[in-house]
């Protein structure tokens, strides 16, 4: 029965400090809470957009792993690299890599890419030859220009610009090399002294599958594969480009949020330094 007594009067002290402080609360709360409203409204807007790329870079080292078809973790890397000068602010060195202006560089907010994943039928995810690049910019009329900066920024990479230029010459000599052959395989074909089996097409009835032994078709199917990483693999390329966004984001709503429960603490704090205060005074 005391035990309950004694936490009606709690309840009621409880009560009547909020009945007897509501106006300090509340006065409190509003003011912090439009506040950091105001003040997102009046600061700087900034602008997010994203884009998703890909890179040859694994394919210019050569790097061969079964479990996934062009691997991006360096290029991954060196945009997420980006990210630690904008932190540091030092925009003259962001400028010099993107090869802008630093009034420019000082525009950039954040920079981030992310590995794009496939599900695969184990329900795991795997790794695709794509990521995603996400910017936020005070300015959205140079998502252009930080877009060619980042092309700039691959391909004048010393590192990958060697590796670029090899691949781009071991290419060319695997092409000719398989085009000689496949001429080479030509005219034996059609020599009419030819012992060799030159059949082009065998149909695998059980399987349902054409398994293809010509080797004139294979060499072509090679070369084909080769021309067309030589001319379409870059140090960096954009499946999809950065889309210029025309609407600003401020964070208002939750920031505004937060603020309305920090300055209601905070209120409450006051209410009670304030409250011990005035008893203090009476005793």
């Amino acid at each position: 029965m005391k035990e309950e007594l004694s936490l009606r009067e709690i309840i009621n002290e409880v009560i009547l400090f909020f009945i007897n402080f509501k106006i300090l609360i509340i006065a409190i709360t509003l003011v912090g809470t439009l506040g950091v409203v105001v003040f997102q409204k009046l600061r700087p807007a900034y602008y997010s957009t994203n884009a998703i790329a890909t890179s040859g870079i694994s394919e210019f080292e050569r790097i061969s792993d079964p479990r996934e078809v062009m691997n991006q973790r360096t290029a991954i890397n060196l945009i997420n690299n980006l990210q630690i000068d904008v932190e540091k602010e030092d925009f003259s060195l962001l400028a010099e890599k993107l090869k802008i202006s630093e009034d420019l560089a000082e525009q950039l907010k954040k920079i981030e890419a992310i590995q794009i994943y496939r599900e695969g039928q184990d329900g795991e995810k795997h790794n695709t030859p794509k990521f995603e690049i996400f910017l936020s910019i005070k300015d959205n009329n140079i998502i252009p220009v930080i877009q060619n900066g980042l092309i700039s920024y691959f391909t004048d990479n010393k590192y990958v610009a060697n590796f670029y230029v090899k691949y781009q010459l071991t290419n060319q000599q695997e092409i000719i090399a398989i085009e000689n052959e496949v001429q080479e395989l030509k005219a034996l074909r059609i020599s009419s002294d030819s012992k060799v089996d030159m059949s082009t097409v065998s149909i695998l009835s059980r399987k349902g599958i054409n398994e293809v032994q010509n080797h004139i078709v294979e060499l072509i199917q090679m070369n084909t594969i080769i021309n067309t990483n030589q001319e379409l693999l870059k140090p960096l390329s954009f499946v999809q480009e950065f889309s210029q966004t025309q609407i600003p984001e401020r964070a208002v709503g939750l920031l505004g949020i937060a603020a309305a429960g920090i300055s209601f603490l905070i209120s409450i704090l006051i209410a009670v330094f304030v409250n011990v205060n005035q008893t203090f005074n009476k005793d």
